[in-house]
C-alpha cells in the first residue's frame, strides 16, 4: 500500500531530548554523503583511493587528540560508547586476572547513577571471565556527586573504578580532578574508566592532565550519525581487543572502519576546535537558553522542582518534577503538543521511578515524576524561542484540565461529568461528578493521587459530598483522611467516610447506597450506583476483581463471609451491572457477574452455595501464590492473552477511513486532546469521538458506544488504544481496529 496521497496539517516537532540522541548537522550529513559517494575508499587498500581514505581517517584521529589533549595514548574508532565500555572492561578484567586479583574480596566499583551499560558490562564480563569479583555501586550525594567518603572506604579493595563525566539523566558533572586525586592517592593501580558520552562539546577535557585509563565516546550524542564512536586508552593501560579479524586500527579493533561515520566525527571535531566559526554555542549562551526554557516551564508548572542544580550540572540538561504529576502525565501532554522530552521512568501501567534519582536519595514523587529536557550545544536562538513559545502554550491547557491550581473562575470551567477511573499501579480510584449540581464523590483514593483530586475538586469548584472507602484493613486510609479534612464539610461519618445520618447519598443525578460485603476484610461495603431507578454500577472493593476473587487470608478475612457477600451482591445487582474493583491487576478496568463467572469458574461454585471445603483449598492456593509474589496483592488474577484486534498500519489508514464508516475513538487523556487534536494527523476527514482511557468506564456506564459500532482506536503510541480495544472486545465489541504506533507515526 502506498503512502497516503495527502495529509492534514501536522504539528511541527520541537525536539528537546538531545541527551538521548541528536539530529545530524547539515555539514556532518554532507561529509557523510561525500564519503559514501566520492571518498569511499577502504583505508586498508594500497591504491590511491584507499590511501586517501587512510589519510582522512588519521586526520580525524589527529583532530581527536587535539580536542582531548591526548598527544599520547590510543584513539580507537568504535561503533559507539557501548562497544568502548565493553572493550575497556574486558581489557581491565583480563589484566586483573593475570595479576591474580580474583574473588569476592576484589571490588569492581561504579557510580550508583552510572548508565546501565557500565554496571551491566561489569557484571557480564566478571562472570564470563570467571573473575568472580564483587561488583558494587559507589553511593552518591543528594547533589548526584560521588560520595568521596564512601569511595575512600571502598578504594583499598578496588581493582577498577567506573565513573561518569556527566550524567545523562540529570546533567550532573563529576569533579574528575578531585576523583583522580583520591583514586591515585588511595589505590594508584586501580583502573579508572570515565564515561564521557555526555561530556563532548559540553565540558572541557584534557587527558594530558588527568590519568583516566579508558574514556568511551559516542557520535550520535553530538550531532553525528548512530553507529560511530571512539575510545581513548591511556598509555600503559592494559588493552585487549574485543573484535579480532583483519587487524584494522593497528590490530586494536578489527573490521573495516566506518569511514562515513569517521568523516562525521572529523566535521564535528573541526567545529569544536574552531569556536569562532563554530555552530556550537559558548557556555554562557547555553546557560541563557537554559534560563529561558526554565522560565517557560515555570509558567506552565509554577510548583516545578529541579532535581539537579547549579553549580554541579551541564547547562544543557533540565531534570525536573512537578508535585501531583507522574512523568507519564507530562510526557503525554508535551508529546501531544509536539514537544519531545523524556522521562526518568518507564511509561507503563506500573508507576516506576528513576534509579538515578533514587540513588540520589530524592523523594519518591520526584523520582516517579522526573522529566528530562535536554538541548544540544548547537541550539539556535530561534529554536530556543520556538521551544519556549510551544511550552508556554500549554499553560491554558493545564489550567483548563485542573492539572494545577489557579485563580481561574471555576464556574466557567467545564466539569468532566460522570465517572472517571484513576490508576496508580494496580490501584483504582474513582471520581463521580455531576455537571449540573457541581457535586462529586471520591471512592478508594490512594495517596499518590490525592493532590490530583484536590486540584480537580478545587479547580472546578465542586462540592465534595464524601470520600468513601469500600473496605479497610488494619487502619484508616490516609489518603481518604487527608481529603476529608481538606474538602468535606460533613463531620459525622463512619471510618469509611459514609455520613452517619444518611442511608443514601445524592450526587446530582446519581444516587448511592451501600450494602455490607465483608470477607476480604471485616469492614467492607459495596457502594451501589443508581441512575433512573436502576442500579447501573457497583464499587465492590476487593471481594471480586476483574478476572479474580478477593483474598480471605488477610487479617479479618473470612471465606464464609466472602461467599455470603458475593451471593448478596449477585442478588442485589443484575448480571450486566458494571462492577468496579479497587484493584485491577490484569488491566481489564471493569467486570460484571456474567463476565466474572466465565473467567473464574471457581466463582460459580461459590455463588452456587458449594460447601466451603470444596473451594476454600483452591482459594488458599491462590493466596499462597500471591504471598510469594507480593504481600500487598488483594486477589489472584489469571490473565488470558486475547489479541484478536485488527492492527492498522499508518500507510493503510487512508484507505480504511475512506472505505468504511468507522468512528475514530481517541483514548488519550483530555489534556492531550486539548494540546493536539487527533484529526490534525488524520489523512482524511473522519468522525472523531474523544473518550479518554480514564473515562472508558463512564462510556460504558452511559452507554455511549454500541456493541456493533465499528471503532478505530487511537492514542499516542498505540499501547493505550490496544489496551482499550482489548477491554472493549472483552465486553462484547466486535468491530475494532487499533492504529499501530499511534499518533507518533502520523506526526
Amino acid at each position: 500500500m502506498s503512502a497516503p496521497s495527502h495529509r492534514c496539517r501536522t504539528l511541527a516537532e520541537v525536539y528537546l531530548d538531545n541527551n538521548a540522541t541528536t539530529p545530524v548537522l547539515p555539514a556532518v550529513a554532507a561529509a557523510v554523503m561525500q564519503t559514501m559517494q566520492q571518498d569511499f575508499g577502504n583505508p586498508s587498500s594500497s591504491h590511491s583511493t584507499g590511501i586517501k581514505a587512510k589519510v582522512a581517517l588519521e586526520h580525524t584521529r589527529s583532530l581527536a587528540r587535539q580536542l582531548l589533549g591526548a598527544a599520547t595514548g590510543e584513539i580507537i574508532f568504535t561503533s559507539g560508547a557501548t562497544e568502548g565500555i565493553q572493550t575497556s572492561v574486558i581489557s581491565a578484567l583480563q589484566a586483573l586476572r593475570a595479576r591474580g586479583l580474583c574473588g569476592p574480596e576484589t571490588l569492581l566499583l561504579y557510580g550508583a547513577t552510572e548508565h546501565k551499560a557500565v554496571p551491566e558490562s561489569l557484571k557480564y564480563w566478571n562472570k564470563l571471565l570467571q573473575i568472580n569479583a564483587t561488583v558494587q555501586a559507589i553511593p552518591v550525594l543528594n547533589s548526584g556527586l560521588i560520595d568521596t567518603d564512601a569511595l575512600r572506604q571502598l578504594l583499598p579493595r578496588a581493582a577498577m573504578v567506573c565513573t561518569m563525566a556527566a550524567n545523562n539523566e540529570t546533567g550532573v558533572k563529576q569533579d574528575l580532578v578531585a576523583l583522580e586525586k583520591l583514586i591515585r592517592e588511595v589505590k594508584p593501580d586501580a583502573y579508572w574508566l570515565v564515561d564521557c558520552v555526555q561530556a563532548l562539546g559540553k565540558m572541557s577535557l584534557d587527558f594530558a592532565k588527568i590519568s583516566i585509563d579508558y574514556a568511551p565516546f559516542s557520535g550520535h550524542k553530538l550531532y553525528g550519525p548512530k553507529g560511530i564512536g571512539f575510545l581513548y586508552v591511556r598509555p600503559g593501560a592494559p588493552y585487549q581487543p574485543l573484535i579480532a579479524g583483519g587487524g584494522q586500527e593497528g590490530g586494536l579493533r578489527s573490521g573495516t572502519e566506518n569511514l562515513p561515520g569517521i568523516a562525521a566525527l572529523s566535521t564535528i571535531f573541526s567545529q569544536l576546535l574552531n569556536p569562532e566559526s563554530s555552530v556550537f554555542c559558548a557556555d554562557a549562551v547555553l546557560w541563557h537558553y537554559r534560563q529561558q526554557l526554565l522560565a517557560a516551564l515555570r509558567q506552565v508548572f509554577p510548583a516545578l522542582v529541579l532535581n539537579s542544580a547549579e553549580p554541579h550540572i551541564l547547562a544543557t540538561t533540565l531534570n525536573f518534577a512537578v508535585p501531583g504529576f507522574f512523568a507519564k502525565d507530562i510526557l503525554d501532554l508535551f508529546d501531544a503538543a509536539g514537544i519531545r522530552v523524556s522521562s526518568g521512568s518507564a511509561c507503563s501501567s506500573k508507576v516506576t521511578g528513576s534509579f538515578v534519582l533514587d540513588a540520589m536519595g530524592l523523594e519518591r514523587w520526584r523520582s516517579e515524576g522526573a522529566i528530562r529536557l535536554s538541548f544540544g550545544p548547537a541550539m539556535t536562538a530561534e529554536e530556543c524561542d520556538e521551544a519556549c513559545k510551544r511550552i508556554v502554550s500549554l499553560a491554558p491547557v493545564v489550567r483548563q484540565h485542573c492539572l494545577v491550581l489557579t485563580d481561574a473562575d471555576p464556574l466557567n470551567m467545564s466539569v468532566a461529568a460522570g465517572l472517571s477511573q484513576f490508576k496508580y499501579d494496580a490501584n483504582c480510584s474513582y471520581l463521580l461528578s455531576c455537571e449540573h449540581s457541581r457535586q462529586a464523590i471520591i471512592i478508594d483514593p490512594v495517596m499518590p493521587l490525592a493532590e490530583r483530586f484536590v486540584n480537580i475538586i478545587q479547580g472546578q469548584g465542586l462540592t465534595l459530598v464524601a470520600v468513601l472507602d469500600t473496605h479497610l484493613h488494619q487502619q484508616a486510609n490516609p489518603a481518604s483522611k487527608l481529603l476529608r479534612q481538606l474538602l468535606v464539610d460533613a463531620k459525622d461519618q463512619d471510618v469509611t467516610g459514609w455520613p452517619l445520618a444518611h442511608d443514601t447519598l445524592q450526587v446530582g443525578v446519581y444516587q448511592l447506597s451501600r450494602i455490607a460485603t465483608p470477607g476480604h476484610s471485616p469492614q467492607a461495603y459495596s457502594v451501589l450506583l443508581k441512575q433512573a431507578d436502576s442500579i447501573t454500577a457497583a464499587f465492590i472493593g476487593d471481594i471480586l476483581l476483574p478476572a479474580g476473587i478477593g483474598r480471605t487470608d488477610l487479617d479479618g478475612g473470612s471465606a464464609m463471609a466472602l461467599q455470603q457477600s458475593l451471593q448478596l451482591l449477585q442478588a442485589t445487582v443484575s448480571e450486566q451491572t458494571l462492577l468496579f474493583s479497587s484493584h485491577d491487576y490484569a488491566q481489564r478496568f471493569v467486570t460484571t457477574f456474567a463476565l466474572a463467572k466465565q473467567e473464574t469458574p471457581l466463582l460459580q461454585h461459590i455463588l452456587a452455595g458449594a460447601e466451603q471445603e470444596q473451594w476454600q483449598q483452591r482459594l488458599n492456593e491462590q493466596s499462597a501464590i500471591l504471598q510469594q509474589a507480593s504481600t500487598h496483592l488483594c486477589g489472584l488474577v489469571e490473565v488470558s492473552h486475547q489479541d484478536a484486534i485488527a492492527l492498522v498500519q499508518p500507510n493503510d489508514l487512508e484507505q480504511l477511513l475512506s472505505t468504511q464508516q468507522i468512528t475514530v475513538l481517541d483514548v488519550r487523556e483530555p489534556y492531550e486532546q486539548s494540546a493536539g487534536a487527533v484529526d490534525t494527523y488524520l489523512p482524511v476527514t473522519a468522525e472523531v469521538l474523544q473518550i479518554p482511557l480514564s473515562r472508558l468506564c463512564n462510556a460504558m456506564l452511559q452507554q455511549q458506544l454500541k456493541l456493533d459500532q465499528p471503532l478505530l482506536l487511537i492514542c499516542r503510541t498505540g499501547n493505550r488504544s490496544l489496551l482499550a480495544a482489548r477491554v472493549l472486545r472483552r465486553l462484547g465489541f466486535k468491530q475494532l481496529w487499533n492504529l499501530q504506533g499511534g499518533v507518533a507515526l502520523l506526526s
